[in-house]
């Protein structure tokens, strides 16, 4: 099964930055000067417009009160996550080279165990969880990638999982299904944890699967969903995440 904990590892060089200047370089998910906004990033393999069009009719199915949006083009479109929330209220869809990236505004880097996965079942397609973030707090922290898919384990569909998770500063390895082809065994047999998938190698796996995470001309129109609820939600800023995590 998977680890439940929030995944990174170090900052990128290129990205939206607290005042929403754009540098070149990199795209600043999977770790970078929004953290933690993009610490959990899912790709369902499903056109951007079918996935945004599924997922309000879902949701409206169940009586939520959804809206949707143009978010402007990527990165500055990653802004539309703030504030950040707990519960959560609003996604942001990205399109992708065959791909939707999926984010949501989650205090702690967004919720892997989202609405993606679900969508994902829902049309019958795979869906690629990334995780990555820097050692934070006490020292949580790591790298994870999730596969699922229709002919995944049930009742949740995962093919493969990979975790090197930190917790108060203790690393862990978990794994879960067969190897994907393109894993470097050598990498996954060595001796210290945090070595056996971190935030180079995630990105390169995601290569592999079609998923250029670090360029920012993969990406293209994105569309946010906002929910309107009536409880309170514990909003924050990014920055302030970023302190009460020990990252700013």
């Amino acid at each position: 099964g998977a680890v439940l904990l929030p995944g990174r590892q170090r900052r990128a060089h290129g990205s939206v930055g607290h005042h929403g200047r754009v540098t070149t370089d990199s795209t600043g998910l999977l770790g970078g000067d929004l953290s933690p906004v993009g610490w959990m990033v899912a790709f369902v393999r499903a056109p951007h417009d079918a996935l945004v069009a599924d997922d309000l009719s879902w949701r409206r199915g169940l009586g939520q009160h959804v809206e949707a949006a143009p978010a402007g083009p990527f990165p500055e479109c990653l802004a539309a996550l703030e504030p950040l929330e707990a519960p959560w209220t609003t996604e942001l869809f990205i399109a992708g080279a065959g791909w939707t990236a999926y984010l949501n505004n989650a205090r702690d880097g967004g919720d892997p165990t989202s609405a993606a996965t679900v969508l994902a079942q829902r049309l019958g397609v795979p869906c690629v969880v990334a995780m990555s973030s820097p050692l934070h707090g006490p020292g949580h922290g790591g790298t994870q990638l999730w596969v699922t898919g229709p002919d995944g384990e049930p009742p949740l569909g995962y093919v493969r999982t990979l975790a090197a998770v930190a917790t108060d500063g203790r690393w862990s390895w978990h794994e879960s299904g067969d190897a994907l082809p393109f894993e470097d065994e050598e990498r996954r047999g060595a001796r210290r944890v945090r070595d056996r998938l971190d935030r180079d190698l995630l990105v390169t796996y995601l290569a592999a699967l079609g998923i250029r995470v670090d360029d920012p001309g993969w990406f293209g129109e994105a569309t946010v969903v906002r929910q309107r609820v009536t409880w309170e939600t514990h909003p924050e800023t990014v920055a302030d995440a970023a302190r009460r995590l020990g990252l700013a």
